[in-house]
């Protein structure tokens, strides 16, 4: 070929590559171009349909608040006639009894008490503590149930002062009794063993006194047969004139006055920046203006340096979405301004560690169980002596208990004490024995601690030799100081919980159960009140299963019985768990409340997996009073905006968030009219609001949704 042909071919070469390539870059263009236009299509639409879901959330929201606030003010009213109507049946009463809110009837009351020395005898003062003690759960009540907004500070700082001073009264009246029965020992002497051994008892106090008044070196130990209570008598108080008083009490006066049973909430540090500090943020800040205007320039630059191909494509892209994108700007702000605005929600607060001493006992990880055992050791008053026709008998001014001081001797240095030393000198450690309350479940070995008045703590220092017979349900050990003891257990023993249900019988009637850790318990629920139903094999549990109480006092009973499924404020410090966002999980125990009466609710093992901005938990209508099968079930997810059931199941392998279909609402009431039937609507529609209020106070107080 010529050199021409070979030139022609050449460039007929290059032009057909040239058409080539601008034929595809053409085509990619419009690629480009129909691409972007479906993706804004695809905004459009999706902006639309969250813009329909917010009007709907709004509706929704507005419709619910208006149901939750509608139900509140009837309780207000129901808890507020039921108050006013107790105030009256208090003033109406003629029992004797003062109001412990009267400041003048209750200071006249005590004063008159104290002033009384015609009924210091044991049976007296134990039937007098009865309404002492009455009293004080009168005003503790009152300030539990009365509304914050009615109570003043002063009048709080009034009730815990009479509540101080009435219990000062109880310990006082209990010394005088223990003191008229020792000096009353020889008339109350035992015929066979020629000691004094007096046992007085009411519902809530015990007062067991035993008095040295043979001295005799054989008598080793003395048990309390009809409390099963035995303590050690060593040689050197064999001999001497002492006695030892053993007082129970069901109640608990020590605890509240230590600052271990105290949340313990870290306190933020306020930043305060120093005048150099500022001025070197105002000279950085400059700096990094020049710098972000630096850029800006260079990005202008290569912004015009862009083919003008490419500004043509976007240029006819805006022009087709342009009024799209307009309309969906106009949607989205028109929505926004019509949005429901959720309640602000405090941080979490965060709780400092126990820092005090190792012998110390935290109250907040710990609960007092069984009440509490004054062991005192005690000077024996003078008896009365018989001469001739006459009796004489030393008086004691003031009349007063008089602490005989003892403390063992250290093990460590028994070995290399005095050989000459007189063995009946020596002071052993004391070995006590009880038998554990019959009312009282412990689910471990308890642990003992002595009361320090000095510190105001309970403390484990001076405890050896401890053993506990689960079976036969005994408890010993021995101490080296007499004093004021109790038994504990650990707060959280049953936590967190394995599983739990909450399941409808009828209107107004549900069953809340809890595997626990250790237990399974039932609590069943009918309009306002509660009960505790399960567990049947736990004998210690007999005085509270069964009774028809409020959600509060039914807490309170389970509590004092051990079985703790109640988390405190700061529980999340000494449990493992994953904290759900506090206005999700306040929502749910709500919504769920509501509809307690038609759908049956359940834990999801998904649910500490996932992240605290997501509750997974597992739902079915249920309008037969009948357990449910497994496929009845439906796995669901609450965020803080929406509630879906999701096409997953409690099964799965995997944890998918694909909804069932395109159904989204804002909560789990308004979700029923999507999956479930008329006749569970309707079961919802009649449901009572206190139902509602005493299902959603056991919610709240069980947290099953972050502890299980």
């Amino acid at each position: 070929m010529s050199k021409a042909d070979k030139e022609r071919l050449k460039k007929e070469e290059q032009e057909r590559k040239q058409q080539e390539e601008e034929a595809a870059r053409l085509l990619a263009l419009e690629e480009v171009k129909k691409q972007q236009k479906e993706e804004a299509e695809m905004a459009v639409e999706r902006t639309k349909i969250e813009n329909e879901e917010r009007k709907c959330r709004k509706r929704d929201m507005e419709e619910l608040v208006q149901i939750i606030e509608q139900n509140k003010e009837q309780l207000n009213q129901l808890n507020e006639e039921r108050r006013q109507q107790a105030k009256w049946s208090r003033y109406m009463r003629c029992d004797g009894s003062p109001d412990p809110v009267n400041q003048g009837e209750i200071n006249t009351y005590i004063n008159l008490r104290l002033e009384d020395d015609t009924r210091n005898d044991a049976e007296s003062v134990l039937k007098d503590s009865q309404l002492d003690l009455s009293l004080i759960a009168e005003l503790q009540y009152l300030m539990t149930d009365t509304p914050k907004e009615q109570l003043s500070e002063k009048d709080i700082d009034m009730y815990h002062e009479t509540i101080c001073e009435l219990e000062k009264l109880v310990c006082s009246k209990l010394d005088l009794a223990t003191l008229q029965i020792l000096c009353d020992a020889t008339k109350l002497a035992d015929s066979e063993t020629g000691n004094l051994q007096h046992v007085v008892r009411s519902p809530d106090v015990a007062l067991c006194v035993w008095g040295n008044l043979m001295k005799n070196p054989r008598v080793k130990s003395f048990e309390f047969s009809d409390l099963h209570f035995t303590f050690d008598i060593p040689r050197v108080l064999g001999l001497s004139d002492c006695a030892v008083r053993v007082l129970m009490t069901k109640f608990d006066h020590f605890s509240p006055t230590s600052k271990a049973a105290i949340p313990r909430r870290k306190k933020k540090e306020e930043v305060v920046e120093e005048a150099p500090a500022e001025e070197e943020g105002k000279k950085e800040g400059e700096e990094e203006n020049e710098e972000k205007q630096d850029e800006e320039k260079k990005e202008e630059g290569e912004g015009e340096e862009k083919e003008e191909t490419e500004l043509d494509l976007m240029a006819a892209l805006r022009g087709d979405t342009e009024g799209e994108q307009e309309e969906e700007v106009k949607e989205e702000e028109e929505v926004l301004e019509e949005d429901y605005e959720d309640p602000p929600t405090p941080e979490p607060p965060e709780y400092e560690d126990f820092d005090e001493e190792d012998d110390i006992i935290d109250l907040r990880a710990n609960d007092v169980l069984g009440g509490i055992y004054q062991v005192n050791l005690l000077h024996m008053p003078p008896q009365p002596k018989t001469v001739g026709s006459w009796t004489i008998t030393t008086l004691v001014d003031p009349p007063a208990i008089q602490p005989m001081e003892y403390s063992a001797d250290p093990v460590a240095n028994t070995e290399g004490q005095d050989k000459n030393k007189d063995k009946k000198d020596e002071k052993p450690a004391i070995a006590i024995s009880m038998s554990l309350p019959d009312d009282v479940l412990f689910l471990e070995e308890p642990q003992v601690a002595r009361w320090d008045e000095k510190r105001k703590f309970w403390s484990t220092n001076g405890f050896s030799d401890l053993n506990y017979n689960e079976d036969a349900r005994t408890f010993s050990f021995k101490t080296t100081h007499f004093g004021t003891i109790c038994l504990l257990q650990d707060t959280h023993i049953n936590m967190p919980f394995q599983s739990w249900e909450l399941r409808p019988h009828k209107l107004d009637s549900a069953v809340l159960t809890i595997i626990a850790a250790i237990v399974e318990i039932e609590i069943e629920i009918k309009d306002a009140l509660c009960c505790l139903s399960q567990p049947k094999d736990k004998p210690e549990l007999e005085s509270i299963r069964g009774k028809w109480v409020t959600p509060a006092e039914l807490i309170k009973m389970m509590k004092s019985a051990g079985v703790n499924v109640f988390p405190n404020e700061d529980s999340s410090k000494f449990v493992s768990i994953q904290n759900k966002h506090p206005l999700i999980e306040d929502r749910m125990y709500q919504q769920m409340a509501l509809t307690a009466s038609a759908m049956a609710y359940s834990w999801s093992k998904w649910n500490n997996e996932r992240e605290r901005e997501e509750v997974i938990f597992q739902a079915a209508e249920a309008l037969e009073d009948e357990p449910l099968l497994e496929e009845d079930w439906s796995v669901f997810l609450a965020t803080k905006r929406r509630v879906m059931k999701l096409k997953m199941t409690e099964f799965d392998d995997e944890f998918s968030s694909a909804p069932t279909g395109d159904v989204f609402k804002s909560n789990i009431y308004h979700l029923m009219t999507e999956v479930a039937s008329e006749a569970a609507l309707n079961r919802v529609k009649e449901t009572n609001f206190q139902f509602v209020d005493c299902v959603e106070q056991l919610l709240r107080a069980t947290k099953v949704l972050t502890y299980a």
